[in-house]
């Protein structure tokens, strides 16, 4: 969700740098355009905030400023990533911040609005909301956030009130009550401050005068969420002003635009599942994320009608942006989701630790976003390099019951992220592999092993054949050709290292325990980190670094133990070490599989 918005024409200026423009304003676009038009999914730095974070980060100058789960409020120095101070609420802070004059503010969950100086993180003023309403149906991760006007501060609260204090002070000016409690964050347009409330309604209050304009009333306006055993009238999304139009989803699971009278122009009905998500609007494109039904999806403006939809396997509540040509949004799952705007492919990820509820923000060439994990992300860009965009034909190879090297069916996890990637078991991949094969073709093998059939031959086997004609293979675990495989239990029962040789041209060492060496740490090299891998892994099996083309990884004894091997036609395989009980990063799964190597 949107949750830091800054309403002042003045203040836009305070998020314009000279390496792109940021669009910051009282209509909450969540769009920048930049010179160029990279991805921004290599991982920069982190901090350790000690909690969630799933507030949105407000960017100032050199300063990151964002609350936590703990009760926690950091200014954090973006370039070195040092504290320069740090103010504790005692209550979770899930609303955003925003800035003014020397003064950052914000809200906790508490409901008391905070006014700090921006420079020493000294408390100036605080203001506490009034009594609580009873809101039994939870799920209500995100907290309304202050928004700025002439010296005014906006701000919703859960005693059902919409407030309008004074910035200096904090004194209340006027306050109006609305159906339900107020956890959307508000806009401003054409001297109406525009909210929903979590019972359904939709206003337009005067900004001067505190008095409703125009209400409109959603689906969910008019249902119990007692027939339903989940809520079904809550509006938790800010309200997007976009070409004279007011964008905004709700918990009866319809995104709705309306006009500045608050008269219907079209709904898109996501049949049931929440829309959360506040909007990202470019030129024609209407971005959004929805909870259940686990995908992303642009609709025209104009029209409302659909312009692509992208099916994952995880909901989204947190909010896109769009950053040139790209939309960002994070996932339950971890991941921070890079699509292309045009298509809605998928063009990359980066996994963090913990669910994103946290919206990205961009800034001097950086994108910055929470996670459920405890950490701030700073994330880098780089030229979009897949080598076949549009036109790659994916595929993800998954056997029940390999016993080579994944445990408790952890292979299960990595093939059911590659949510994209047609799944292969071993008659399907033989049949594949026995077709016409060329270089739009890749094969994760999220399972360890390599069906017989396939590797038969040597340099005529069906695996060395995809190979050569230009396909590429990522290998997740041990390369399996380095045993001997009981074919009925899959699993090893003595070493076959020559194969390796004899069918990939991967010459490990000699046909015993010399060739694996023992559990040694791994460290990712530089190469290996552009595409994701993790800074360090255990790994056993090693070749030395002259045998392969590319080193992805190497032991502390300086041996390869990730890396690319080239072969006819452009064809690579790529060898990577997953944990075997728990695999993370599978990013870079995506990264290896669809990008170039040089």
């Amino acid at each position: 969700m949107v949750t830091r918005m800054v309403c002042s024409s003045v203040l836009v200026s305070l998020f314009s740098f000279c390496s792109y423009t940021q669009t910051i304003s009282p209509l909450h676009s969540r769009t920048t355009n930049t010179p160029d038009d990279l991805v921004y999914d290599s991982k920069a730095w982190s901090f350790n905030a000690g909690a969630p974070v799933r507030s949105t980060v407000l960017v100032k100058n050199d300063l990151l400023y964002f609350g936590t789960a703990k009760g926690d409020f950091f200014a954090v120095n973006k370039k070195n990533e040092q504290v320069k101070w740090r103010f504790n609420t005692g209550y979770a802070i899930h609303s955003s911040a925003t800035a003014s004059n020397g003064k950052i503010f914000f809200a906790d969950n508490k409901q008391t609005v905070y006014a700090l100086d921006e420079n020493t993180g000294k408390l100036i003023w605080k203001f506490d909301m009034g009594t609580r309403l009873e809101y039994p149906w939870r799920f209500d991760y995100y907290y309304s956030s202050p928004v700025l006007h002439e010296n005014k501060l906006i701000i919703g609260g859960d005693d059902g009130y919409l407030h309008l204090l004074n910035q200096n002070d904090g004194k209340e000016i006027w306050k109006f009550k609305a159906k339900g409690v107020i956890r959307s964050t508000a806009s401003l347009f054409d001297g109406a401050i525009i909210v929903g409330d979590m019972e359904g309604r939709f206003y337009a209050v005067d900004v001067t005068t505190g008095k409703e304009k125009w209400n409109f009333k959603t689906l969910g306006d008019s249902l119990d969420s007692r027939d339903f055993g989940y809520d079904r009238k809550a509006i938790l999304s800010s309200p997007v002003v976009a070409q004279n139009k007011i964008l905004f989803g709700c918990r009866d699971g319809i995104l709705y635009c309306i006009n500045t009278s608050g008269k219907l122009i079209w709904k898109m009905d996501h049949h049931i599942s929440w829309v959360i998500s506040t909007v990202a609007v470019k030129d024609s494109f209407v971005v959004t994320g929805t909870s259940d039904g686990h995908f992303v999806q642009a609709v025209n403006i104009n029209t409302g009608k659909e312009i692509w939809k992208t099916q994952t396997n995880t909901l989204f509540w947190s909010s896109p942006a769009i950053i040139g040509k790209k939309v960002y949004i994070g996932g339950f799952d971890g991941n921070e989701f890079c699509l292309d705007l045009t298509t809605g492919d998928v063009v990359s990820k980066f996994q963090t630790g913990g669910t994103i509820l946290s919206s990205a923000i961009f800034n001097d060439n950086r994108l910055y976003v929470g996670s459920d994990d405890g950490y701030l992300y700073c994330l880098r860009g780089h030229e979009d390099n897949r080598y076949m965009p549009g036109k790659l034909k994916r595929y993800v190879f998954y056997e029940k019951g390999v016993n080579t090297y994944f445990n408790n069916s952890s292979d299960l996890k990595i093939r059911n992220y590659l949510s994209g990637y047609k799944p292969l078991d071993s008659d399907s991949l033989i049949s594949l592999l026995s077709g016409r094969v060329d270089a739009s073709m890749v094969i994760v093998f999220a399972s360890d092993y390599f069906p017989k059939d396939i590797i038969t031959g040597g340099t005529n086997s069906l695996l060395r054949k995809f190979l050569d004609a230009g396909g590429r293979v990522v290998l997740t675990g041990i390369n399996p050709l380095v045993y001997r495989i009981d074919e009925k239990e899959k699993m090893p029962v003595g070493f076959n290292i020559p194969a390796a040789d004899s069918v990939l041209g991967i010459k490990y060492a000699e046909n015993d325990t010399r060739s694996f060496a023992g559990l040694f740490p791994s460290f990712a090299t530089d190469k290996g980190k552009q595409f994701g891998l993790p800074d360090f892994w255990t790994s056993m099996l090693q070749i030395d670094t002259n045998k392969v083309d590319v080193v992805l990884g190497k032991n502390e004894n300086g041996f390869a133990t990730a890396f690319v091997k080239n072969y006819k036609n452009g064809g690579k395989f790529v060898q990577v070490y997953l944990d075997p009980n728990s695999p993370d990063r599978l990013d870079a799964i995506l990264k290896l599989s669809e990008w170039k190597i040089d």
